[in-house]
C-alpha cells in the first residue's frame, strides 16, 4: 500500500535509505568490537541509554511528547523493551563475544521467519504456500550456516544457542507485541524501551561488579568507537527508518531484511577477517532466497 507523500523529500528518502542499509547492516560488527573489552550489560546500558535520550531529545524538540503516553502505554512498552532489547538482544551481544559477527546477523535475518511461525501459533493467521516455502528455505539456510563441517553437537556450541535463543524470543516478542497497547508514536515509544533497558542494564551492570571506572580503563579504542557507533548511529538509522516508514511503500521498506545481511557478510569476513564457514556460499543465499518469499 503506498504511503503518504505529503512531505516527502527524494533526496531525503535516498539517503534514509543508505543509512538504514549501512547502519542496520553494520550493527553485528560493531557490538563484536565492543563487547571484545566491554562487559555486554555494560554495552547495552550505553547503547540504549544514549539511543534513548536520543530519541526523547528529538520527539521533544518535534512536539512528539506534547501528549504523554498513559501509564498502560508506558508499561507495554517497558515489557516489550524488556523482550527485544535486554533479553534478546543481550543474548545475540553475549553470543557474539564467541560467535563471529557475520553468523549473528544472518541469524537475525531470519527473524521474520520465525515472526511468521510464531504468529501462525499464537495469533492462528494463515501462511500461504509460498511463505511455507520461504520457512523451509530459510530454516534450511540457517541449518546449514551453522554446519561446522564436523558434526551437530560441534555446530551447536552453547553461544550459538543463546545467539538462536535470542532471535526466537525477538520473534516471540513480536508476535505478542500486536497485542501491546504501546503508544502510537515510534519515536516516542522506542525511546521509552531503549531508555529503560538502558538503565536497567546499568543497574545489571552495576550488581555484577563492574565498576565505570574500571570499565573505561579496559576500555579498547575499537570497542569505545564500536559502542558509540551503536548508540549514535543507531539512533539516526532509526529516525531514517521511521521516515521510510510514513512516506514510502511497505514493501521496498522491508528491503533492508535483505540488504543488511549482505553488507554484515561483507564487513565479517572482509573488514573482521571472520572465518567462513564451510557451507556458506550454499547457506546464505539460501537463507536470502527465503526472506525473499516470505517479504
Amino acid at each position: 500500500m503506498q504511503q503518504g507523500t505529503a512531505g516527502r523529500n527524494p533526496v531525503l528518502v535516498v539517503v534514509s535509505y543508505l543509512v538504514v542499509y549501512l547502519v542496520w547492516g553494520s550493527t553485528y560488527f560493531f557490538i563484536k568490537q565492543s563487547v571484545a573489552t566491554i562487559p555486554t550489560f555494560a554495552v547495552l546500558a550505553i547503547r540504549w541509554t544514549v539511543g534513548g535520550v536520543l530519541l526523547l531529545g528529538i520527539a521533544a524538540i518535534t512536539g512528539r511528547l506534547r501528549r504523554l503516553p498513559s501509564l498502560r502505554q508506558l508499561a507495554a512498552s517497558v515489557v516489550l523493551g524488556l523482550i527485544w532489547l535486554l533479553i534478546s538482544n543481550g543474548m545475540i551481544t553475549a553470543a557474539e563475544r564467541r560467535v563471529d559477527s557475520y553468523i549473528a546477523a544472518l541469524l537475525a535475518s531470519s527473524s521474520p521467519i520465525v515472526v511468521a511461525l510464531f504468529d501462525r501459533v499464537l495469533l492462528r493467521q494463515r501462511l500461504t504456500l509460498v511463505r511455507v516455502l520461504g520457512v523451509v528455505l530459510g530454516f534450511g539456510g540457517v541449518a546449514l550456516l551453522l554446519y561446522d563441517g564436523r558434526s551437530l553437537a560441534s555446530s551447536l556450541e552453547a553461544p550459538v544457542l543463546l545467539g538462536l535463543l535470542g532471535v526466537l524470543i525477538w520473534g516471540l516478542g513480536t508476535s505478542l507485541g500486536h497485542r501491546f497497547p504501546v503508544s502510537g508514536d515510534n519515536t516516542v515509544n522506542s525511546g521509552v524501551q531503549m531508555l529503560f533497558t538502558g538503565l536497567v542494564s546499568l543497574a545489571i551492570t552495576l550488581l555484577a561488579g563492574h565498576r565505570p571506572a574500571g570499565i573505561a580503563a579496559a576500555m579498547s579504542p575499537s570497542s569505545l568507537f564500536g559502542v558509540a557507533y551503536l548508540a549514535v548511529f543507531g539512533s539516526i538509522a532509526f529516525s531514517a527508518f521511521t521516515y521510510l516508514v510514513k512516506h514510502e511503500p511497505a514493501e521496498r521498506v522491508v528491503s533492508y531484511a535483505l540488504v543488511n545481511p549482505v553488507i554484515a557478510l561483507v564487513l565479517g569476513l572482509v573488514v573482521g577477517n571472520e572465518s567462513p564457514k564451510p557451507l556458506i556460499a550454499v547457506a546464505s543465499p539460501l537463507l536470502l532466497a527465503g526472506l525473499c518469499f516470505m517479504l
